[in-house]
């Protein structure tokens, strides 16, 4: 049995509302799936993503269509790489661009008793993304803070943060910032409006996945322009921190490696980095960002020192420049990209270098 359903936004608090918020309809067919089925939408997608009951290892493709006739090419499912599923739990795939598709050709290699192809859109059609990042800022010593583009700016719809009677899914935690993870979000490539495509990761984050929020800190396009993730208002103010950090300089506690949340930046670089890198302009405001949070936390990005969890008291030690993959079973944040690390690491020592060089 197919089941399809249209999920609408939970309300927003009048004194959460803000202007310029982009809004975002999702709609859900669940079904089983043996083989291959074409599933219809009750809406054109702007992107979609597949989820599973099981079978984690099982090959998910997915293919798409405006007329129902006519499909690309099949694309991997892929994973949502924000966190680790154990064997039995729910396997989130990840967000595909899907091109306004209406229908979508679903295929496996194993019998899945629940399948979930999801699609979201901006109720906004045809929406062209204008972005302001924040200007860098100087730092007293260290290299600057790089431009960020806040969430209002990339329209972040604040109300998928509450639940239906207005109070907050998940309030903003804080602690000393010890390692900065890289990942990839294990999307499409060459993304022609990469705010669109993170007002969706948001709201898969936030509202299939249940954590309230995007998962990661910080997101990174191919332009090089760098996106804040997780609100990080303090108790003391409503408004978030284009740091994503407290008065004290302890950083938000994300949703992007499990058990390894708490004390950690986690940046995500859009799109698929397993075949081929990151680009230059990408590696460029990675290494400007890791570079800002290495200094002001005093973090050594040749280092690999002991992690503590402050709140499951876990330790490890591991690089302090990671990618995702050294804390979790996953590929993330891509073979090719991760094989970068080391010059990553280099190129922000250098920064730092200058920085102090310079202050």
């Amino acid at each position: 049995m197919i089941v399809a359903s249209v999920t609408a936004a939970p309300a927003l608090p009048v004194s959460a509302q803000a202007p310029g918020v982009i809004a975002t309809r999702a709609g859900k067919v669940v079904g089983r799936l043996m083989g291959a089925e074409v599933r219809q939408l009750p809406f054109e997608a702007s992107h979609v993503a597949l989820y599973w009951k099981g079978s984690p290892d099982a090959l998910v493709t997915a293919a798409f269509s405006r007329d129902g006739v006519h499909f690309g090419p099949a694309v991997d499912a892929g994973r949502d790489e924000a966190a680790d599923e154990g064997a039995n739990a729910t396997t989130y795939g990840a967000v595909l661009a899907a091109g306004e598709a209406k229908f979508v050709r679903v295929k496996t290699n194993v019998a899945l008793p629940r399948l979930t192809v999801l699609g979201l859109a901006d109720r906004v059609r045809g929406l062209v993304d204008k972005l302001f990042p924040t200007k860098p800022a100087p730092a007293p010593a260290g290299p600057p803070r790089p431009a960020i583009v806040s969430r209002a700016a990339w329209g972040a719809d604040e109300s998928l943060r509450f639940d239906k009677t207005g109070k907050e899914r998940w309030t903003p935690k804080f602690a000393p910032i010890q390692k900065l993870i890289v990942h990839h979000t294990a999307g499409s490539n060459n993304d022609s409006n990469p705010a669109s495509t993170i007002r969706a990761i948001y709201y898969y984050h936030a509202v299939t996945r249940g954590w309230g929020d995007i998962g990661y800190n910080f997101l990174v396009d191919q332009a090089g322009r760098i996106y804040k993730g997780r609100d990080s208002h303090t108790a003391q103010s409503a408004d978030d921190t284009i740091t994503g950090e407290d008065g004290s300089g302890n950083g938000v506690t994300g949703a992007h490696a499990h058990g390894y949340n708490t004390g950690a930046v986690g940046v995500a670089l859009l799109g698929t980095l397993t075949n081929q890198d990151a680009t230059p302009a990408a590696k460029n405001a990675l290494e400007d960002l890791l570079a800002w949070k290495a200094y002001a936390d005093g973090i050594d990005p040749h280092g690999a020192t002991r992690y503590t969890n402050s709140v499951s008291g876990e330790q490890k030690t591991f690089a302090n420049i990671a990618g995702h993959r050294d804390v979790g079973t996953t590929s993330c944040p891509g073979g090719s990209f991760y094989a970068t690390l080391p010059a990553v690491r280099d190129a922000v020592a250098a920064r730092m270098r200058a920085g102090r060089a310079a202050a």
